[in-house]
């Protein structure tokens, strides 16, 4: 992660639109800059209308029921030039969390990433996700015992030229999941895919151990 922190204009949203894509020559990794986070006090009360978060600890294992995905969770962070480093192509059932924001239940957007396959093995952990429909459920489990529960808002896709970074990074006021892999077509010349899917989700409640 550059230190400042902060984002490059066009230059930054094309690098970060460049996210896992298992096949990719360069599939290990996908670039950006995240804006600071800064944490928040975690609130228990779910009230109609209260914001529910819940307290920091790392996401250890990610479940999504209606396509099937009960993987491992792995932390993720930038290399020495700012590119956010995938899950290795050697592990492609693996996610990866972003280590520098939120912790999922935390205020804020946590952002998860997965390859949808690589040449090697196929399908990989996130091939189904573009197949998510608005309510279904997914659930982080922590390593603190607990458990996060999140429903899903909107399943889209961007080309990569035109990626959502605010979506994906900007500041929530709740506590707010991303779930990111590549789609659209594969450019064979490139070996490469030329868009993103985008899942977001908001936390409905947390299970402490």
């Amino acid at each position: 992660m550059r230190p400042d922190g902060s984002w490059r204009g066009t230059t930054a949203l094309a690098l970060i639109a460049t996210v896992v894509c298992g096949v990719s020559l360069i599939g290990t990794s996908f670039a950006g800059t995240a804006p600071p986070y800064v944490p928040t006090a975690a609130g228990a009360s779910a009230g109609i209308g209260a914001a529910v978060t819940a307290p920091a600890s790392v996401p250890v294992r990610l479940a999504v029921g209606a396509i099937g995905v009960d993987a491992p969770v792995r932390n993720v962070d930038v290399d020495q030039v700012g590119m956010l480093e995938a899950p290795p192509l050697a592990t492609p059932k693996e996610v990866g969390w972003y280590r520098r924001g939120p912790t999922p239940g935390e205020a804020g957007n946590s952002v998860l990433v997965g390859h949808v396959d690589t040449a090697a093995t196929g399908p990989a952990v996130f091939y189904q996700l573009g197949r998510l429909k608005v309510g279904d459920e997914v659930s982080v489990s922590r390593a603190d015992g607990s458990a996060v529960s999140f429903r899903v808002d909107s399943v889209r896709m961007f080309p990569k030229t035109d990626f959502p970074a605010d979506l994906v990074y900007g500041p929530a006021a709740k506590a707010q999941l991303r779930l990111v892999t590549c789609g659209g077509t594969f450019d064979q010349r490139q070996r490469s895919y030329l868009a993103n899917t985008v899942v977001t989700a908001t936390m409905t409640g947390w299970r402490p151990r």
